[in-house]
């Protein structure tokens, strides 16, 4: 995310702009064709640039499940270690009463197996006055032990649900942004590969 400030800085300072240039290397300066070392330096400030922008709306924008955890398998397992029982009954609401099927196959657990896990871990059972502290009465690491499938089901259809099917507008943008930047930084790379290959095949040319 610096980058772009650090690319600023570099790039567009003359004293070291005017010495980035690949003439022994590639002859740009008896070169026709491509582009110029000014050109190739305001193309990769700008793909820089925009990587960077792209970065910083992802961080800003992306899902909740993904700023507790990179992947699904790291969401499942934190969830698993850290997530108390009020937390999993926020998640199977949102589940069951989002109005939509469960994506995947792990969101069609049976609503019987809740029910015991509710039962092992709180001592009620749902829909009967449980407090945010009920779990106390119940034997919640025993019955997290036991239902851990349960468990790491529920945090499965959450992570796809949430990773992949909310601010997906926003997610496209970053993607896009990121494409950009990198095709724009791909440019000068190229262009210094074709003119170092032609450099390296003149000779058996003439």
């Amino acid at each position: 995310m610096t980058i772009p400030i650090v690319g600023y800085l570099i790039l567009f300072n003359d004293a070291i702009a005017q010495h980035i240039s690949f003439n022994q290397l590639a002859s740009e300066s008896t070169s026709a064709f491509g582009l110029s070392s000014s050109a190739r330096l305001k193309l990769i400030y700008l793909g820089l640039l925009l990587v960077g922008c792209a970065s910083l709306l992802y961080r800003w924008r992306r899902p909740w499940v993904m700023r507790l955890a990179d992947n699904q398998i790291d969401y499942v397992d934190r969830g698993v270690k850290h997530f108390s029982v009020g937390t999993y009954i926020n998640l199977h609401d949102q589940i069951r009463h989002s109005g939509r099927d469960a994506y995947t196959l792990e969101g069609k657990y049976y609503d019987k197996e809740w029910e015991e896990f509710m039962q092992a871990a709180t001592g009620s059972k749902p829909g009967f006055g449980l407090r945010e502290t009920s779990e106390h009465s119940g034997h919640w690491n025993e019955a997290k032990n036991k239902y851990e499938g349960l468990l790491r089901s529920i945090l499965y259809e959450t992570f796809f649900r949430e990773a992949y099917h909310t601010r997906r507008g926003w997610l496209i943008g970053c993607l896009m942004l990121a494409a950009i930047g990198y095709v724009m930084l791909a440019i000068p790379s190229i262009d210094l590969l074709v003119k170092v290959l032609t450099v390296i095949a003149r000779p058996f040319m003439d």
